[in-house]
């Protein structure tokens, strides 16, 4: 849609006379009518849905075609005339069999017609079949059960109501679901948030962002409440699909209805511009002074989503991202939090830059901002790659000291790192301290530690880390049991081999044949050609050789 189009729907009209006459010619596709209140019943009028495929006993044509007589067949004209002379206690416990028998067609058809002799169905089964009709997207059906239920007196709960809509709103009938929505607060359940998310959502998806903003200026223009989520969310989506301009002009348009933004607003209108990636964009900064411009403060959340933009893309803006937290600093009720030096720090430890983290490590404690496992583990992850295992044992010292709540993947940072190394000796002492302090390791760590430990020439305890991963239900994957079994073939070790390859086999991981290239080259080694040719005459019955 263009700047014109969007112009002309956000001119200010005045507030009387029909609402449909105040906004831009619609899209075929939603007709003004769908906004008008006396439009509300057409809902009811079980129209068609075209081009969807109906199966047998299914809506056609906005009536319910009954299945052929017999059992589990819609009821016929003779048991609808045996439910018109019943009384209302007899069709209702009826009503309940059919309900707990899960016949459902039956059970609508039944409420149809107590509704037809102007008997109350039983207001919770007309909400049990409404939700399992919306749910099956038989909204025609559905939509008579409500009525019926809503007529007879009855008032569905929110959750019901929410349903119908976004059922309605699935099968690309907005004005019925608009209409359905009027109808809502008449009957004693006004719309939520909810509501209005699922209306949003539905027609910015078909490429109706006109029809949305109109929609919500003239549900402010009949009394709805100038709900912040809703309004927040036709902000985010109008940016999505117009632009931020367009965005910060139906801010403005809204405001004249009385629908203020707030804080969030604004941020989640940056986190929509700066989340597309490439550095900060440009229009952020008219964001920020139309905030400032209507008084609002900028939160701790504003400055993090900047600094997130200023540290990403092709390359940070270290200088630009100095000054923002400058600013933050000097800010009493924005102070830089621990969201936002991670943010910086893990910008920082990604571009290589690890001594400008640590020092901003130091400056952050010295502010008085508590690092948390986050920070941490960033800067432990990166003194790792740099090949600074001593330090990074000595900050994993410092934090043990300390009392600080280490978890599992600090130590499969440094357990990895140190399997990389091929350090067998300090892998198992971090080893054993992580299992004293009660952690349970995964199958990374199990797997770091078998491939150190056949890297340091001890397949055999190798093969028992893999009974350990095996007995805690970890997923072992095919190349840690081919590297044990190799290991063990080249120690000589054909037993233990054999004893490997039949829990790879239980474990449901299938061999390649290199797997087994190594275990006949093993036993032939071991001075037992015989042995190495009967198995490789059985492999080649198993079909892995030719």
């Amino acid at each position: 849609m263009g700047q014109a189009c969007l112009d002309h729907l956000l001119r200010v009209a005045p507030l009387s006379g029909p609402a449909h006459r105040r906004g831009p010619k619609p899209s075929r596709r939603l007709r003004p009518r769908a906004f008008r209140d006396e439009d509300a019943p057409a809902l009811m009028a079980g129209c068609g849905q075209p081009g969807t495929r109906r199966a047998k006993g299914k809506e056609a044509g906005g009536a319910w075609r009954r299945t052929p007589r017999g059992r589990g067949g819609s009821p016929s004209a003779a048991c609808e005339g045996f439910f018109v002379d019943k009384d209302a206690a007899s069709n209702n416990e009826a009503l309940r069999g059919l309900c707990g028998q899960g016949k459902v067609y039956e059970a609508a058809n039944l409420v149809e017609v107590m509704g037809r002799v102007g008997q109350v169905p039983d207001l919770s089964c007309c909400v049990n079949l409404v939700r399992g009709l919306a749910n099956a997207n038989l909204t025609d059906k559905a939509a008579r059960v409500l009525r019926v239920a809503v007529m007879s007196g009855g008032v569905p709960d929110i959750i019901t109501y929410n349903k119908l809509v976004g059922s309605l709103c699935r099968n690309a009938r907005l004005p019925a679901a608009v209409s359905l929505l009027d109808d809502m607060a008449p009957s004693g359940c006004p719309p939520d948030v909810i509501t209005y998310n699922t209306l949003l959502r539905a027609m910015f998806d078909r490429g109706m962002p006109d029809e949305a903003v109109c929609f919500w200026r003239d549900q402010l223009r009949r009394g709805c409440p100038p709900l912040l989520i809703p309004f927040t969310l036709l902000v985010e989506l109008t940016c999505a699909s117009l632009g931020s301009d367009c965005a910060l002009r139906v801010i403005d348009a809204m405001a004249l209805e009385g629908c203020h933004p707030d804080i969030v607003t604004y941020n989640a209108l940056l986190n929509a511009l700066c989340r597309k990636g490439g550095g900060l964009p440009p229009a952020a900064e008219r964001v920020v002074r139309h905030l400032l411009a209507r008084g609002l403060e900028p939160s701790a959340v504003t400055y993090n989503t900047l600094l997130h933009a200023l540290c990403g893309g092709g390359g940070g803006r270290w200088a630009a991202a100095d000054e923002l937290i400058a600013v933050m600093r000097a800010s009493p009720s924005s102070p830089p939090t621990v969201v936002t030096y991670n943010i910086l720090i893990n910008s920082l430890c990604r571009f290589g830059l690890l001594g400008r983290a640590i020092e901003l490590l130091d400056q952050m404690v010295r502010d008085g901002c508590a690092p948390d496992m986050v920070t941490y583990n960033t800067v432990l992850g990166t003194m790792c790659k740099e090949g600074l295992l001593a330090e990074a044992a000595q900050i994993l010292r410092f934090m043990r000291a300390r009392g600080f709540p280490l978890v599992l993947i600090t130590y499969n940072i440094l357990i990895d790192a140190l399997a990389r190394k091929g350090d067998v000796a300090a892998a198992m002492a971090l080893f054993d301290d992580m299992v004293r302090d009660g952690i349970a390791p995964d199958d990374i760590t199990y797997g770091s530690m078998v491939a150190v430990l056949c890297r340091g020439d001890m397949p055999e305890r190798a093969a028992e880390m893999l009974r350990l991963m095996s007995d805690g239900g970890c997923r072992i994957r095919a190349t840690t049991f081919t590297l044990v079994v190799r290991g063990l073939c080249r120690a000589g070790n054909l037993d233990l081999a054999i004893d490997v390859l039949a829990m790879m086999t239980t474990a449901g991981c299938r061999p390649n044949p290199g797997v087994y290239a190594s275990l006949l080259h093993g036993v032939a080694a071991s001075g037992l050609p015989r042995e190495a040719a009967k198995l490789r005459r059985r492999l080649v019955e198993y079909q892995v050789f030719r």
